[in-house]
Protein backbone atom coordinates (compact mmCIF):
# COMPACT_ATOMS: atom_id res chain seq x y z
CA UNK A 1 0.00 0.00 0.00
CA UNK A 2 1.39 3.37 -1.04
CA UNK A 3 0.57 5.70 1.85
CA UNK A 4 1.49 8.89 -0.04
CA UNK A 5 -0.86 7.96 -2.86
CA UNK A 6 -3.62 7.14 -0.37
CA UNK A 7 -3.01 10.43 1.47
CA UNK A 8 -3.30 12.36 -1.80
CA UNK A 9 -6.50 10.50 -2.73
CA UNK A 10 -8.15 11.35 0.61
CA UNK A 11 -6.97 14.96 0.47
CA UNK A 12 -8.28 15.34 -3.07
CA UNK A 13 -11.65 13.84 -2.16
CA UNK A 14 -12.00 16.04 0.91
CA UNK A 15 -10.98 19.33 -0.71
CA UNK A 16 -12.62 18.84 -4.10
CA UNK A 17 -15.81 16.94 -3.23
CA UNK A 18 -16.73 16.66 0.45
CA UNK A 19 -16.09 20.20 1.69
CA UNK A 20 -17.53 21.97 -1.38
CA UNK A 21 -20.65 19.79 -1.22
CA UNK A 22 -21.39 20.69 2.40
CA UNK A 23 -20.46 24.35 1.99
CA UNK A 24 -22.73 24.74 -1.04
CA UNK A 25 -25.67 22.56 -0.06
CA UNK A 26 -26.05 22.67 3.71
CA UNK A 27 -26.39 26.37 4.52
CA UNK A 28 -29.83 27.59 5.54
CA UNK A 29 -29.98 31.06 4.02
CA UNK A 30 -33.49 31.75 5.37
CA UNK A 31 -33.16 30.94 9.09
CA UNK A 32 -29.42 30.50 9.51
CA UNK A 33 -27.46 27.49 10.54
CA UNK A 34 -26.89 24.33 8.56
CA UNK A 35 -29.08 21.54 7.28
CA UNK A 36 -27.65 18.15 8.13
CA UNK A 37 -30.16 15.81 6.51
CA UNK A 38 -29.25 15.90 2.83
CA UNK A 39 -29.52 13.24 0.18
CA UNK A 40 -26.62 12.42 -2.15
CA UNK A 41 -27.62 15.25 -4.48
CA UNK A 42 -27.78 17.80 -1.69
CA UNK A 43 -31.55 18.02 -1.40
CA UNK A 44 -32.80 18.66 2.14
CA UNK A 45 -35.09 15.86 3.33
CA UNK A 46 -35.46 16.96 6.97
CA UNK A 47 -35.20 20.51 8.30
CA UNK A 48 -34.64 19.59 11.96
CA UNK A 49 -31.41 21.06 13.29
CA UNK A 50 -29.46 19.70 16.22
CA UNK A 51 -27.17 22.00 18.18
CA UNK A 52 -24.26 19.55 18.31
CA UNK A 53 -24.38 19.18 14.52
CA UNK A 54 -24.51 22.97 14.09
CA UNK A 55 -21.39 23.29 16.22
CA UNK A 56 -19.68 20.49 14.33
CA UNK A 57 -20.35 22.21 11.00
CA UNK A 58 -18.94 25.52 12.28
CA UNK A 59 -15.87 23.77 13.69
CA UNK A 60 -15.32 21.82 10.46
CA UNK A 61 -15.57 24.94 8.33
CA UNK A 62 -13.21 26.88 10.56
CA UNK A 63 -10.70 24.07 10.95
CA UNK A 64 -10.57 23.09 7.29
CA UNK A 65 -10.28 26.72 6.24
CA UNK A 66 -7.37 27.35 8.58
CA UNK A 67 -5.62 24.16 7.51
CA UNK A 68 -5.88 24.98 3.81
CA UNK A 69 -4.84 28.59 4.40
CA UNK A 70 -1.84 27.54 6.50
CA UNK A 71 -0.68 25.05 3.86
CA UNK A 72 -1.08 27.61 1.07
CA UNK A 73 0.94 30.18 3.00
CA UNK A 74 3.62 27.62 3.85
CA UNK A 75 3.96 26.54 0.24
CA UNK A 76 4.24 30.19 -0.88
CA UNK A 77 7.01 30.80 1.64
CA UNK A 78 8.88 27.74 0.43
CA UNK A 79 8.70 28.84 -3.22
CA UNK A 80 9.31 32.56 -2.66
CA UNK A 81 12.83 33.42 -3.81
CA UNK A 82 12.50 37.18 -3.36
CA UNK A 83 15.39 38.69 -1.46
CA UNK A 84 14.30 41.23 1.14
Amino acid sequence: MNLKKLEQQYKNELLNNVLPFWLQKSQDYVYGGYFTCLDRKGNVFDTDKFIWLQERQVWKNERSGLTVLFREQSSRKNTDTTVT
